[in-house]
């Protein structure tokens, strides 16, 4: 390239890397290099080939060229004033948002401006033809654009329209403006463009409210009235509406007379004279009136209006509205007999009602003390079979004693769960049910859930398999008793119904899970599948009703009263989750129960967790996948592959788990263990047994159900060699336990007093109860804790016993003769009092477990509530936390 000519080269980024000697003469060459050419000369140079920027008050034009390195921009600069005027017109165009756009006639050639491509949407190179640009038209717009261009070209009308374009959902309209040019060679249509959104929708919004206000005029029988003021004489105007509420003719509008006509007599001279006091004074006219119509029919009207000032402040016009409040009136009018009538009667039907409450009121009352009566009375004999069936559990008895035994608890066991769901399905029906909100362990909770069933299903064959997915195990906050009460019931429901003959594979499903809601709140979900019998939707439509089971024969062949799934739902319902049930007759029932809880903001359970080896020797599969998935979430694991890698890493951690399938290789890498620390052996339950057997020295369990709790305490356990000790015995001397069997109809009735009334008290617990079999039982049960104690029959010889004892505990029993445990109480905490003793720890032990009634002891003084019936650990917690 010529040296002569001024230009300037850049790389492909546009960066500048060389001005010629020729540029030079022009340009300061050290302010140009290495510098963005767009940043230098304040233009886009990549989106066109020629350019025209002003540059120090000079007018640059460049012609862009493409090179090996980049780009070379050949430039002129012109101090043309023509151009200036050009570039200030530009300026101008552009400053002010305007498009320039034109059409050429003859070969449909179409040019857009910069602004006019951003207003479509278009980049500055893409080429576009005239079909592409009604593209961009709403299809609504796009007829008319023929219509006006052939006018305009042929008849000269006026070429400016505006239309809305279709490329968003936004809404964006244009206005265009044109023009036809003749030029030598060809015909052209120039113009412009601009965006006119803002304008076009304010347009379209005072339509629609205009619309708007003109059908609710309509819908509202309102009219419009004004007069204008002209020459000192008022001109008067109405709309049709308001002619047609007075009923008069077209040719009647405007006619002031004829509309007077109309007043009714009464109140014409009022009206008129409140119309001309608004001309004169300019303030608000605001009248109720009835006007007369040609056919005597006589309406109520409302009208209102106000005055308007010209520029010098005089009055000039009024402008006002009518109401037709004819079918108002007429309605309120009889709306005011009829409650004038329908008060007369509320009164009446009040009146019963009142009666009628507290009748039910009454009968209520009556229903609450008579459960609460039949649940004391039910429980005080049940307390006496269940507690001595519970002693007698822990004594060495021959099998068939010990299975009539388990018989006999079972049955009391039912009989006592029978009368809970009566009690709670009255409580919940009543209203009177209230939520607690404990903290408690999700995984603990099911465990214990899963334990109260494992050893039922495994005596009926059913295989029981758990499933926890916790991201991370918080503790939560709600009713645990609640929860766990529908877990129970309803997989206490899976069990009964899967234990068919006809069914050949028996399984039991839970799988477990949590949904963190957000900081506060998280979702349990415990979904339990069985293979029992299934349902029919028929059957699923009436689930949840009291007193209701699947079938008839249900009852006769499973037993229950059909309360428990009703009470689930009406739980789950107060905690604010749902059960949802889906079921298929002879193949199965799927319950997804979930319940919203608080978390314990403050606390993680998973702060550090227990380091643990894990040796896989087990086949890939469902029950192994979710182990290693729960071992990998709450431990800090260390996946070893073959025995000596696991050797080596249990030095290190504090558990070591293997996780096999296949009882040959288990042995032989059991001949390899180190067994310090011993592990823990999880294995398929089909090959439980003859592992137990094979390896007796070491701690094997089945690999299912296991929940995250029960691994802990197995882990924890195994730490502390304990694992191995399946059943625990209390530290207690069991040999030595008095415990009578004596017929009943020997036995003293309940009105006579028990003969070991106390007289010398010698012990430091008082036991005070009026029933003899309950005495006889809770002395029994203190004395297998190794306490002794004293004995009153009733509260006054308890009060005489404290009064002269040194006791550190009283249990006491409420209902009972003379003086009732709640006013033995009373009596004690007010002598404490006085003589500024410490209180001593009083334990209820009643029957009576209706709403309230805990509440009730806690109120007057009492320490702690036993419900009856009471057994051996029920004490032993007792013991543990009152007795010194």
């Amino acid at each position: 390239m010529e040296d002569t000519i001024p230009y300037i080269k850049t790389n492909h980024s546009l960066i500048i890397t060389c001005v010629n000697n020729a540029a030079e003469c022009y340009l300061e060459k050290s302010l140009l290099l290495h510098q963005p050419i767009g940043s230098v000369f304040n233009a886009n140079f990549d989106v066109s080939n020629s350019i025209k920027t002003i540059y120090q008050g000079k007018v640059i034009s460049f012609s862009k060229h493409k090179i090996n390195s980049g780009f070379c921009f050949v430039f002129n600069i012109s101090d043309d004033e023509v151009d200036e005027q050009l570039d200030f017109l530009n300026s101008a165009i552009e400053n002010s948002c305007i498009g320039v756009w034109g059409f050429n006639i003859d070969t449909k050639k179409v040019y857009l401006s910069d602004i006019a491509r951003d207003f479509l949407g278009l980049t500055q190179s893409q080429n576009v033809s005239w079909r592409k640009l009604l593209s961009f038209v709403h299809k609504e717009d796009r007829p008319q654009f023929p219509i006006f261009f052939e006018n305009h070209i042929n008849l000269g009308a006026p070429l400016q329209f505006d239309f809305k374009l279709s490329q968003n959902n936004d809404e964006k309209w244009l206005a265009l403006k044109g023009s036809l040019c003749n030029r030598i060679k060809d015909k052209w249509i120039n113009g412009t463009i601009q965006d006119c959104t803002i304008e076009k929708l304010a347009i379209l919004s005072l339509n629609d409210a205009n619309e708007s206000k003109q059908l609710a005029i309509e819908a509202g029988k309102i009219g419009t009235w004004r007069s204008t003021k002209k020459n000192n004489e008022w001109l008067w105007n109405w709309d049709s509406q308001a002619n047609n509420i007075f009923k008069m003719t077209p040719q009647d509008i405007g006619n002031i007379n004829k509309w007077i006509e109309r007043l009714h007599p009464a109140d014409k001279d009022r009206v008129l004279k409140a119309l001309e006091h608004s001309l004169m004074t300019g303030a608000e006219f605001r009248e109720h009136y009835r006007g007369i119509l040609n056919n005597n029919e006589l309406i109520y009207v409302f009208a209102q209006g106000r005055v308007g000032t010209d520029q010098t402040g005089k009055h000039c016009r009024i402008d006002g509205v009518c109401i037709d409040q004819t079918e108002t009136l007429t309605a309120q009018k009889a709306l005011k007999e009829l409650n004038t009538q329908l008060e007369s009667r509320v009164i009446e039907r009040t009146k019963e009602l009142h009666k009628t409450l507290e009748k039910a009121e009454h009968a209520n009352k009556i229903k609450s003390e008579f459960l609460s009566m039949i649940s004391h009375e039910l429980r005080t004999p049940l307390n006496g079979i269940v507690g001595s069936l519970d002693l007698l559990s822990h004594i060495s008895l021959g099998s068939e004693s010990r299975e009539l035994v388990t018989t006999a608890s079972t049955s009391a066991n039912h009989l006592i769960s029978i009368l809970n769901d009566i009690l709670d399905l009255n409580k919940i029906e009543a209203g009177k049910l209230e939520l607690e909100t404990v903290s408690f362990d999700i995984s603990k909770l099911l465990n214990e859930v899963i334990s109260t069933f494992s050893a039922s299903a495994k005596e009926k064959g059913i295989q029981l398999k758990v499933y926890e997915h916790y991201p991370e195990l918080r503790m939560l906050k709600g009713d645990e008793n609640r929860f766990r009460q529908i877990l129970l019931n309803i997989l206490g429901n899976a069990i009964k119904f899967t234990n068919a003959a006809h069914i050949q594979h028996k399984e039991i499903t839970i799988y477990t899970s949590i949904l963190f809601l957000n900081a506060y709140q998280a979702e349990v979900k415990v979904q339990i599948s069985d293979t029992g019998i299934g349902m029919t939707k028929e059957t699923l439509s009436r689930l949840f009703t009291p007193f209701t089971q699947a079938e008839k024969s249900t009852t006769r062949k499973f037993g229950g009263t059909g309360l428990g799934l009703s009470i689930c739902g009406k739980l789950i319902d107060l905690m604010g989750g749902q059960i949802l049930v889906e079921s298929k007759l002879h193949i199965g029932s799927q319950f997804t129960i979930k319940a919203p809880f608080w978390m314990e903001v403050a606390d993680k359970m998973l702060v550090d967790k227990d380091k643990l080896s894990l040796l896989h020797l087990d086949t890939p599969s469902e029950n192994s996948n979710y182990l290693h998935t729960l071992i990998d979430n709450h431990f800090e694991t260390t996946h070893c592959e073959d025995i000596d890698r696991f050797n080596s890493a249990t030095r290190h951690t504090a558990h070591s788990v293997i996780l096999a399938s296949d009882l040959s290789t288990l042995i032989q890498i059991c001949a390899k263990l180190e067994h310090n620390p011993c592990p823990l052996i999880l294995v398929e339950p089909s090959i439980r047994h003859e592992a137990s057997i094979a390896l007796s020295q070491f701690a094997i369990h089945a690999n299912q159900p296991v929940t995250l709790s029960n691994l802990k305490k197995l882990l924890k356990d195994l730490a502390q060699d304990e694992l191995t000790l399946e059943n625990l015995d209390l530290d207690l001397d069991l040999d030595n336990l008095d415990i009578e069997v004596t017929d009943p109809l020997e036995a003293n009735p309940p009105s006579e007093k028990a003969s070991n009334t106390v007289i010398n008290t010698t012990n430091d617990v008082l036991l005070v109860e009026d029933n003899p079999l309950n005495q006889k039982l809770l002395k029994s049960q203190l004395a297998r804790l190794g306490v002794n104690c004293d004995v009153a029959n009733n509260g006054e010889e308890g009060l005489y016993c404290w009064r002269n004892g040194h006791y550190k505990l009283i249990l006491t029993d409420c209902h009972m003769p003379e003086i009732d445990g709640y006013e033995m109480t009373r009596l004690i905490r007010t002598e404490e009092a006085a003589a500024e003793r410490e209180p001593i720890p009083i334990i209820a032990v009643s029957g009576a477990v209706m709403k309230g009634e805990k509440a009730l002891c806690t109120s007057i003084g009492m320490s702690d509530f036993l419900s009856k019936p009471v057994k051996l650990c029920d004490i032993k917690q007792i013991m543990e936390r009152w007795y010194e």
